[in-house]
């Protein structure tokens, strides 16, 4: 039985000396007061008076019951009894799926508060642990995010732990949405409103921030961790009290005061480094203990209302209004930079250019109909986490692969789908292997494209696995790229000579040895495999002559199948021998020879796939999808 934590200041309270008890009394008592007036919990009328006691800091035993109403999050919980305890029990249990996200979770517990006492002992890091492990449970779609280790840190010090697993979920659901997921959209919208309010109410500091490049990303940890990294811990108290009662327009108003108190001196400074210095030093004299010397109070405080006296004008309504402009702004830039990314790191797989991958990749990524929000996975590439079923893939086929023909095209583009999926009996594919797919098909030279047939048509995905590992050697792609350029092959062959002529051979006999690793076919797959070969040439305008050579070529494959029988032992292991022997079978080696002896079908293969652009292809697609 897993014992949750109670709010962890009770048990490592480091400033509880007797002045701060007395602050604390005073606090409890005028709240008292105004819950005696006004009724308590849930039901508490919201009058002035309140922001005043809430800017003053709300008292410690307080915060956990305030901080539960004030963020909605009791509603949470009362509709969800006991669900927190459940996901502690769930989280707990060794689970594939979660291990990445446990892992990052482990490594980010003890960065969170390296200050407070209650996290330089185990029950704090436990209580912790609990909580962002369940959260990622409870939420799949955010899972874990750097910066929600600092928030629940908060809480946890402040809350009960099923009471912070609430406040958690409404910060990361409602308050601030799509702030903690690996891409921080939210954040990176509010940083381009929060530009646009700095331009509105501070035009010169705005020109001048910008100038130096750091307009946009000034205020972005202010946002995420809720001043909490930035101002010193006890002063951040005061702005979450607030932010929770009075939500996002809090952190905007109080950044704006910020930069106003600061734009002198901004005003002066050369570069980034200087800029940020000055608000750096600013904020770590906002202690709890410094008092502002014109009204008496504190500098937070007084930080505080200054931001309501200048930017109250700033409301939720007008903040969402500018959401909706800037979500397309930087859903945009992340579209560019996914693009960007999966060109980059998928060039070396294949002989598509640039332009070419960027075009297939938008147009995986509109098959896929997952969201820029959603791709989301921390061990990979955000274009790496987009995956396309089969029925999508088939619609892909329709569209772009030369080979989607004849009268049942559906067949050899599900085996081809078996082959490049992510794994066996996945009905999935990726981006990689959609392009490695698609490289052979538009690229590949004769050999590879009867590789691929070959493969496509082994019943077993085991042997699929093995075989496709072949077809996918660097080599291979290196062999496609020198057949275009002439020049460049001679000059690698005689680099190659003149730095070693030992290497020779042993190139010579690695592609011998991978070529003849391939399983062999039996009499039921190959009779598959001319299927697929007489549909694909199937009313082609050389179909006569395409034909006869196909059967030509296939009898004799027949015959040497049975004529291999007896000595098919001498090839294959001991162990297999029983499996093999009086077995009808054929290796690509034999295929292959066959195919080359029949100029029609190779003329066929070389052609075929540059009867219709890519460019063209994608473009039939386009118009019927992306209208």
């Amino acid at each position: 039985m897993i014992t949750l934590s109670f709010p962890l200041y009770l048990q490592f309270n480091s400033n509880d000396t007797e002045e701060r008890q007395a602050q604390e009394k005073l606090k409890e008592d005028l709240w008292n007061i105004h819950f005696s007036i006004y009724g308590r919990g849930s039901t508490m009328y919201r009058t002035n008076e309140l922001y005043e006691l809430i800017f003053q800091g709300i008292p410690d035993s307080l915060r956990n019951e305030l901080w539960l109403i004030f963020s909605g999050a009791i509603h949470e919980k009362a509709a969800n009894i006991n669900i927190y305890q459940k996901l502690v029990h769930e989280s707990s249990l060794v689970k594939t799926d979660h291990d990445s996200t446990n892992d990052e979770i482990e490594r980010d517990l003890y960065r969170a508060l390296p200050d407070q006492k209650a996290y330089q002992h185990e029950s704090g890091i436990s209580a912790l642990r609990r909580l962002l492990r369940a959260y990622a449970c409870h939420n799949t779609d955010v899972g874990y995010c750097q910066a929600m280790n600092i928030i629940g840190g908060v809480l946890l010090l402040y809350m009960n732990e099923e009471d912070a697993f609430w406040t958690l979920a409404a910060l990361c659901e409602r308050l601030l949405p799509d702030y903690y997921n690996t891409k921080v959209v939210g954040a990176l919208i509010d940083q381009g409103v929060f530009s646009d309010y700095c331009n509105a109410y501070l035009p010169d500091l705005y020109d001048k921030l910008k100038g130096i490049g750091i307009a946009a990303c000034i205020s972005l940890s202010w946002f995420l961790t809720l001043f909490i990294c930035v101002l010193p811990f006890e002063s951040a108290l005061y702005v979450i009290d607030i932010f929770f009662y009075d939500g996002i327009k809090v952190l905007f108003q109080l950044a704006l005061t910020i930069l106003k108190e600061n734009q002198e001196r901004l005003l002066k400074c050369h570069d980034d480094g200087d800029a940020i210095m000055i608000l750096t030093s600013y904020l770590d004299d906002l202690t709890d203990e410094n008092i502002n010397a014109n009204d008496k109070e504190k500098k937070i405080v007084h930080l505080i209302k200054q931001s309501y006296m200048n930017y109250n004008s700033i409301s939720e309504d007008d903040i969402n209004r500018l959401r909706l402009k800037h979500r397309l702004k930087v859903v945009q830039t992340m579209a560019e930079s996914i693009l960007q990314s999966a060109a980059k790191n998928t060039l070396r797989y294949t002989l598509f250019t640039e332009y070419e991958i960027k075009d297939l990749f938008y147009v995986f990524k509109d098959a896929s109909r997952i969201s820029l929000t959603e791709a989301t996975d921390p061990k990979k590439l955000a274009y790496e986490t987009y995956r396309v079923g089969r029925d999508e893939y088939l619609v892909l086929c329709k569209y772009l692969s030369p080979w989607f023909i004849g009268e049942h095209p559906d067949d050899l583009a599900k085996r081809l789908f078996d082959v490049f999926s992510i794994s066996t009996n996945s009905n999935v594919i990726d981006f990689i292997n959609f392009i490695r797919l698609w490289n052979i098909l538009l690229n590949g030279d004769f050999r590879d494209k009867l590789k691929l047939l070959f493969i496509a048509h082994m019943d077993e995905g085991k042997r699929r696995e093995k075989a496709i590992t072949t077809l996918l050697e660097p080599t291979t792609l290196l062999s496609i790229s020198t057949t275009i350029d002439k020049k460049k092959q001679a000059e690698s062959t005689m680099t190659a000579e003149k730095d070693s002529s030992v290497l020779e051979p042993q190139e010579e006999e690695a592609i011998k040895l991978k070529s003849s690793q391939l399983p062999l076919m039996n009499q039921t797959e190959f009779i598959h495999l001319c299927k697929s070969m007489y549909n694909l040439m199937t009313s082609d305008v050389d179909d006569e002559n395409l034909f006869r050579a196909l059967t030509t070529s296939s009898t004799i494959l027949f015959k040497t199948g049975e004529m291999c029988k007896p000595y098919r032992r001498l090839e294959v292991d001991n162990k297999n021998i029983e499996q093999t022997d009086n077995e009808w079978t054929l290796s690509f080696e034999q295929f292959e020879a066959a195919m080359n002896a029949e100029t029609s079908i190779v003329t066929w293969f070389e052609l075929s796939s540059h009867r219709q652009s890519l460019e063209h292809r994608i473009h039939n697609y386009n118009q019927d999808f992306l209208r």
